[in-house]
Order: C-alpha cells, then sequence, then structure tokens
C-alpha cells in the first residue's frame, strides 16, 4: 500500500514557507504523494495553488486533491486548472474531488448549493473516464469522493476510483467493498483505485494545537466534533493499526492528513510508517 502525507494547507499556522518545506521533506523522506483538502471559509490556502507552489519545490511526489469541490467552479474553470496544474507538475496530478456537503462554502462562492450534484456530475463528464484527454487536455486520473448511491454511481461511469473520508476503517472497508462490486457488475476492468483518508498527530508538543484544530474545524457538528478530537491517532501505535486495517482491506493508498503545522510531523509519521512492511503490502 501507498504512505501519502497531505500538506497543512488548512490548519492554522501553516505559511507559504512551511508549505514548501514540507513538500520537499516529504520528498526526500519517500511518501508516495502530497495531498491537500479544500474549505473556502475556512482559514488557509487555496488548494490547486498550493499544489502548484508544491510541484515547483518537488520533482518526483504524486500531487493529489483529497478532495477538491468540484462545483465551487464552473465544469470549464475547473478544466482549466486541472490542466495547467498537470502540466506544471508533469504529469504527477491526480484529482480527488467531490460534490461539497457544506452550504456556507456555496454562498461564499457565489454557487448553488442545491444545484451542485447536476453541476458535479457536468464536471465529471468533462473530466472524468476517458475524457480528460480531450476535454481539458490533462488525461489526469480522477478519483471520486461521497459515500452515497450517488457517489458509486459516479465512480463506476466517470471515475478510475474511489476516495474515502477520514472515518475509522470499519466504516471505509464496506463502502470500499461496494465499490469494487459496482464496478465490477458495471463491466469495468481491472479495479478501481481505492483512497483512504487519516488524520494524525505525532508528539506531545502538537497536542493541544492538534485538538484545538480539529474542534474547530469540526465545530459545525456541534458536540460530534469531539468525537473527531478523540478518534485522531496521536500514538505510534495507533497509526500503524488504522494503516494495518486499510492494507488488510485491500485500500491501494492512504493519505495522512495532520492536524497540527509543525515540520516535526513529516519526519515522524516517516519514522512510524515509512520502514514498516506496509510499505511493501
Amino acid at each position: 500500500m501507498r504512505i501519502s502525507i497531505a500538506l497543512p494547507n488548512t490548519v492554522p499556522g501553516a505559511d507559504g514557507g512551511l508549505l514548501t518545506e514540507w513538500a520537499k521533506r516529504a520528498e526526500d523522506r519517500g511518501f508516495a504523494s502530497l495531498a491537500v483538502t479544500e474549505r473556502l471559509v475556512y482559514p488557509g490556502h487555496d488548494p490547486l495553488l498550493t499544489l502548484a507552489a508544491a510541484a515547483a519545490a518537488t520533482s518526483r511526489i504524486g500531487l493529489l486533491t483529497n478532495v477538491l469541490i468540484g462545483p465551487l467552479r464552473t465544469a470549464p474553470v475547473l478544466a482549466k486548472s486541472v490542466a495547467t496544474l498537470a502540466s506544471l507538475s508533469a504529469g504527477r496530478l491526480v484529482l480527488g474531488v467531490g460534490p461539497g456537503v457544506r452550504e456556507d462554502d456555496f454562498e461564499a462562492a457565489g454557487r448553488s448549493f442545491a444545484g451542485r450534484r447536476e453541476a458535479f456530475e457536468e464536471q465529471l463528464e468533462l473530466l472524468g473516464r476517458g475524457a480528460a484527454g480531450g476535454a481539458s487536455g490533462a488525461g489526469v486520473p480522477v478519483l471520486v469522493a461521497g459515500l452515497s448511491a450517488a457517489a458509486v454511481r459516479r465512480v463506476v461511469r466517470w471515475g478510475d476510483g474511489w476516495t474515502a473520508p477520514g472515518l475509522e476503517p470499519e466504516a471505509v472497508l464496506p463502502f470500499a467493498a461496494r465499490v469494487r462490486r459496482a464496478w465490477s457488475e458495471g463491466g469495468r476492468s481491472g479495479a478501481p483505485r481505492v483512497v483512504a483518508l487519516a488524520r494524525f498527530a505525532l508528539g506531545e508538543d502538537v497536542e493541544r494545537e492538534s485538538a484545538a484544530f480539529v474542534r474547530d474545524y469540526f465545530s459545525v457538528l456541534g458536540a460530534e466534533a469531539e468525537e473527531f478530537v478523540a478518534k485522531t491517532p496521536r500514538t505510534p501505535d495507533r497509526i500503524r493499526r488504522v494503516v494495518e486495517a486499510l492494507a488488510d482491506g485491500g485500500v491501494d493508498e492512504v493519505v495522512m492528513h495532520p492536524t497540527a503545522a509543525a515540520l516535526s510531523q513529516v519526519d515522524r509519521l516517516a519514522d512510524v510508517l515509512l520502514p514498516s512492511a506496509l510499505r511493501g503490502k
């Protein structure tokens, strides 16, 4: 299984200098990909611009949007941006994209929240399954996000695979199996690429910062935000157990999303995961 790490582009305290150093360090330590996530109204760095900077600072590591909220843009604007980033990164980009779930992002963008699903499928028609090379000029692999019957249908019709939200393996793996069954039943050859997200923090020196960020980021969920704080793995053993469970369930790539903006997190995570046998699974 491939082990990847996200850039802290939505984590408070991450400035441009840290993001580019993070990208260089992640490549040096052997992570498979660098990922970014997106919230429009939450403080942080734009995901596509962040990956463009990471592309300039690196030469080998993969680049992944995990995930981009597609309908915040029109289909042609998204296609143009994706094609540009694919060119700037010499073909290292994988597009993880979803329809979005938070209405405030759409209000800020002046885009229709109610019409986001239709807009998303228009984008997938332009970018997905064999269309990207002609429509966007990019030929970028597309991973579809979501936990619904519609998400499964979109993966089979337009995607190269599925990208899971940051939930426990016991929630992710059954849905991954559902995607694989639908893929086969839909007549797609091979198997869908499955990517999972897991949050983490390593070290007592970042525990408070990590908890504060997770609590704030999920504050829209009310009391449920505390569950996300409690479930964020913060020890090497817990991180290994999560990754091993995902690997045993056939996940192709796990993207570890930091919850603290400290460069130490790259090295600590590499020390926990990259020397292990997981790299060869």
